[in-house]
């Protein structure tokens, strides 16, 4: 089995001394030995020591409040939209049942019972179809199989280019 190059973040880890003990083994032996790997690391160290140098910038004083109160802000907006929705559905729904009600049931029954009519056609429909369907798929199923293989091996291929080499190599 050939051992894996390290990751990213195991190289980060390793620069700020965190790898944990049952990885510190494997990852110093791996890199005592990979030029790949330390030069990996030692770019984090350049940066680690370039970011170093840096002075970090003063918080205001007021940043976790101004924070909160933005967030606060939002949830409050978000709640009131929710409100406004839920009595604008409401309203809708009640005006609806007032228009029901007053048109009474020989304005609707037609309605409903056009539904109905469609959905039983639609039931049907799917009925004669999987009657006259099933036999025609049970009787290509190696052709259908092989389509299938013909159109997704190439696609599979084009995907597997998208993936870049190296992750291939840690998989």
């Amino acid at each position: 089995m050939t051992p894996r190059h390290l990751t990213e973040d195991e190289a980060q880890l390793l620069v700020e001394g965190l790898v944990p003990q049952a990885e510190a083994p494997r990852v110093e032996a791996h890199l005592a030995r990979c030029t790949e790997c330390q030069a990996l690391v030692a770019s984090f160290e350049g940066l680690s020591d370039a970011l170093g140098g840096l002075a970090a910038p003063e918080v205001p004083p007021d940043f976790t409040a101004g924070v909160f109160a933005r967030i606060d802000a939002r949830e409050r907006a978000a709640a009131r939209e929710r409100r406004i929705a839920a009595a604008v559905l409401g309203a809708v729904g009640l005006a609806m049942a007032v228009a029901v009600a007053l048109a009474g049931a020989a304005a609707w029954a037609p309605a409903v019972s056009d539904v109905s009519s469609a959905l039983v056609r639609a039931l049907e429909a799917i009925q004669i179809s999987d009657k006259v369907l099933s036999p025609i798929v049970d009787a290509l199923r190696v052709q259908i199989a092989f389509a299938c293989a013909l159109l997704g091996l190439p696609l599979l291929l084009g995907l597997a280019r998208l993936v870049p080499a190296r992750a291939r190599l840690n998989a």
